[in-house]
């Protein structure tokens, strides 16, 4: 049988079994294990084209419901209300939400046992966690129910790339808390008969790894991919590179990462699949998605409300995200400032979707994304590493701070790399620095990614590194 007829066939398997999957074990399955996610997801495809001041007036309910709720059975809110001279009663606006104060990680960490509400029965949550990449990590409790809502959301904007329940899926992913520690790709018999992911684990990026994920994908041709807009990019230029013109996807889902300029065209080329740009965290799940339109990232705002808010040293333009969980009662996040930064900009025409979910403005990366200068000014770390785009002697660059007057430039060196690729390195660099900050540039043979299996355009040290160490 040849090689076409071999796919062919495959691909005439996989649709049976996903809709046998789709229609009757998945189904059947979140009765079981989720029993509020049919609900959620029928709602969810109800609210999303609700009339504007439709969607606004759910929002401010649906507040309203959870902040008497921390109010009476949240002691730290509580106090925080109180401090701040406001009640539940006074939030009768979108304007009106500013009156409440911001949540910081620091006060999750420092005060999680004040936060759990005691009108949530303990066997009625269930404890989570961030896996500390950027920092400690973070502990939280997620209400069962709010755990069947959040797997509705994320079904809801899996939908707009198509992908559904029950189709196979690549997973080129990192989180231990999504799929475990070991980096092995073959599929367990849950992956094959429930979740249908094949797992392609970050942790073990190499060119030997990506050359299996190329053989796993070969023998199951999954239509989808989701994955760390690094990772996946990444992977795309080994395909690229190696001539592998046979990897193809329907859509490929980017998220956890900053998607740089000109990744999207590098993974759309390599897989000839659409790229759905998504922006999520551990703490709330899915906040933004693009829908088949591409026009931008619809919040998923009949669950959060999102405020985008300007802060003092920012570039112009750029503002904190912060997010209120509505539906979350066991930990309430209200105001939660989760470490991003976006543009103030959003979508105000209507997208040809019909969907009123509101769009952000662009994610321009972390916090800790950002260097430092003396003078307070901020630079966005994923933007420099932009800067050696164009320069085939360079392949990969972080940058390293531990006090504002001094930056670490970490180079991973290209073909051709010599004194001159350092030269034009600093005089790209010097309308950033304006001579307010030392710059060494050093070599190293590789930039690992994180154990989470991002990658960090900067990183935050204790002490400024040497100038001959390069690892």
């Amino acid at each position: 049988m040849s090689a076409s007829l071999q796919e062919k066939g495959s691909a005439i398997r996989n649709d049976v079994s996903s809709a046998f999957i789709r229609r009757a074990v998945h189904p059947l399955w979140a009765m079981r294990t989720h029993p509020a996610y049919a609900r959620y997801l029928k709602d969810f495809e109800r609210t999303q084209y609700l009339h504007p001041e439709e969607l606004k007036a759910l929002q401010m309910r649906r507040l309203r419901q959870l902040l008497v709720s921390a109010f009476r059975y949240v002691p730290f809110y509580r106090h925080r209300m109180t401090r701040a001279g406001v009640t539940p009663l006074d939030i009768q606006t979108h304007e009106d939400v500013k009156l409440l104060p911001v949540l910081t990680k620091r006060d999750m960490q420092d005060h999680k046992d004040l936060m759990v509400s005691s009108e949530v029965s303990p066997h009625l949550r269930e404890a989570n966690q961030t896996g500390g990449s950027t920092g400690s990590p973070l502990q939280f409790y997620v209400d069962l129910e709010r755990a069947d809502s959040r797997m509705a959301s994320t079904v809801r904007h899996n939908s707009w790339a198509g992908l559904r329940p029950g189709d196979w899926h690549a997973q080129l992913w990192g989180s231990r808390y999504d799929v475990g520690d070991q980096p092995d790709p073959r599929p367990r018999w849950r992956q094959k008969w429930l979740y249908r992911n094949l797992v392609l684990h970050t942790a073990a990026v190499s060119e030997a790894a990506m050359a299996e994920y190329v053989e796993i994908l070969r023998r199951y041709r999954p239509r989808h991919m989701v994955a760390y807009a690094q990772s996946a990019a990444i992977f795309a230029e080994f395909c690229r590179a190696n001539a592998i013109d046979d990897i193809t996807f329907d859509s490929v889902i980017v998220s956890a990462e900053m998607l740089l300029p000109g990744k999207r065209q590098i993974i759309e080329d390599a897989f000839h699949a659409k790229v759905f740009n998504r922006y999520g965290c551990r703490e709330v799940s899915v906040i933004a998605s693009e829908c088949e339109y591409h026009t931008g990232m619809h919040v998923n705002a009949d669950a959060l409300l999102v405020e985008v808010e300007p802060a003092p040293g920012l570039p112009p333009g750029m503002g904190r995200v912060l997010v209120t969980d509505l539906l979350n009662r066991s930990m309430p996040l209200i105001r939660y400032e989760i470490g991003d930064l976006a543009s103030l900009e959003t979508g105000t025409a209507a997208c040809p979707c019909g969907r009123s979910l509101p769009l952000i403005g662009e994610i321009q990366g972390r916090t800790s994304d950002f260097l430092e200068l003396p003078n307070g000014r901020m630079i966005a770390g994923p933007s420099l590493a932009l800067l050696a785009a164009d320069m085939p002697d360079v392949r990969q660059v972080q940058f390293l701070q531990a006090v504002p007057t001094h930056i670490t430039m970490k180079v991973v060196a290209g073909s051709g790399y010599n004194r001159l690729t350092e030269l034009e390195l600093r005089r790209r660099m010097q309308p950033y620095l304006d001579n307010l900050a030392v710059l060494d540039i050093v070599l190293t043979d590789s930039i690992p990614s994180e154990p989470s299996g991002k990658y960090r355009f900067v990183k935050k040290l204790d002490a400024p590194l040497p100038a001959s160490i390069a690892n």
